[in-house]
């Protein structure tokens, strides 16, 4: 996505927001990634066994087109952070994206259809070491981007070419989804999603890092690590059914975090059971030998995910699959410098596993 980091001397304004437009697309994503990602089941697992095999084609390819996750639409769902207008609901929602223009646009705020697919290819605000702006001809910076990546350039390039079918596609996804799988679940989400945000609306933020820390549940958050601003607005959004992972938007000065809304507010597990599947989620991670030998290769250095790749001669989507889980259930923390993005150890991890060993400490009476 389009980033662009600066110093910034000014705290940014702190929003928890409550909106189903939001939350909809968060779970469209979600419910596509799957696929990919281990660690998500629940709502979304549901939703693939139930769902006609057109509409997961569909959502698929949107959610992947031109180069591969978070595609299209999920450049779309990070404009929404920008734009309150498309928030209240889902008429909202499909009158906004149906208006959208259909070329690039001219910020990363008023992107046009092409816009969305070319920033979520590109992202020409990621480095400020560009050779030349790539949006000064954004058709052959997105061609040459796909075909380092080895992606069907003549395919991509015909979606790319008809904006306005794409448009018409991604409403239609939207309102499919809406109406066949997210409208029946909105009684269980809505006010799971009100109880997060009415925790802490009008709670005073000293430290935006550690609020982004508690509502992750991580030790650093991508505002430390990934996304340093500047920003004159933070915006916090509960989401549903996200597994083990969070979900963040930079549309500068903006910064959007996606979080899991808390167990508790969703009147489901209670504490305990969340720990234990918090617990679970972790042995699942370490029981795969890929990511044993990948966490031995960490326990000298902190390495860079191209590193990781030639080091074990795994395939690139292997490896980052690998690190993505271990990265979200807290076995690796994650940092970028630059173009490039380093793992090390979490080194808060060895306490909580080591806790689950001493169950074992104590002999059991005969």
């Amino acid at each position: 996505m389009p980033k662009l980091s600066q110093p910034t001397t000014t705290a940014p304004k702190v929003e928890f927001v409550v909106s189903a437009p939001l939350d909809l697309m968060n779970a469209m994503y979600f419910t596509s990634l799957m696929e990919q990602n281990e660690g998500i089941d629940g709502w979304p697992a549901e939703v693939r066994k139930e769902a006609e095999p057109e509409l997961l084609a569909e959502l698929d390819f949107l959610f992947t087109f031109p180069k591969g996750q978070p595609g299209v639409m999920g450049a779309l769902t990070d404009r929404l952070l920008a734009h309150p207008e498309a928030w209240p609901d889902i008429d909202a929602l499909t009158r906004f994206v149906g208006s959208l223009p259909l070329g690039v646009g001219e910020s990363a705020e008023d992107l046009g259809i092409q816009g969305l697919a070319f920033y979520s290819v590109c992202s020409p605000f990621d480095s400020t070491e560009q050779k030349s702006d790539p949006r000064a001809q954004p058709r052959e910076a997105l061609t040459e981007a796909l075909e380092e990546a080895n992606v069907d350039v003549a395919a991509a390039l015909a979606v790319y070419d008809r904006p306005e079918e794409l448009r018409t596609r991604m409403v239609r996804l939207i309102e499919r989804f809406y109406e066949q799988h997210y409208r029946q679940d909105l009684p269980r989400r809505l006010p799971s999603l009100e109880r997060s945000v009415a925790a802490r609306r009008n709670r005073r933020v000293e430290d935006v890092n550690s609020l982004a820390r508690e509502l992750t549940g991580r030790t650093s958050s991508c505002l430390e690590t990934a996304c340093v601003g500047p920003y004159t607005k933070l915006i916090f959004a509960p989401s549903l059914d996200m597994g083990p992972y969070v979900s963040c938007a930079d549309v500068p000065p903006i910064h959007g975090l996606i979080y899991p809304c808390e167990a508790e507010f969703m009147g489901a597990a209670p504490e305990e059971a969340e720990k234990t599947r918090r617990l679970a989620r972790i042995y699942k991670a370490l029981g795969d030998e890929q990511r044993l030998q990948i966490l031995q290769m960490l326990h000298e250095r902190e390495m860079y995910a191209q590193e990781i790749v030639e080091m074990t001669g795994l395939h690139q989507s292997v490896v980052s699959r690998h690190l993505t889980f271990m990265t979200a259930v807290g076995l690796l923390t994650a940092r970028r410098e630059g173009n490039m993005k380093f793992f090390s150890l979490n080194p808060e991890m060895g306490n909580e596993l080591r806790r689950t060993l001493e169950l074992f400490g104590a002999s059991v009476p005969s």
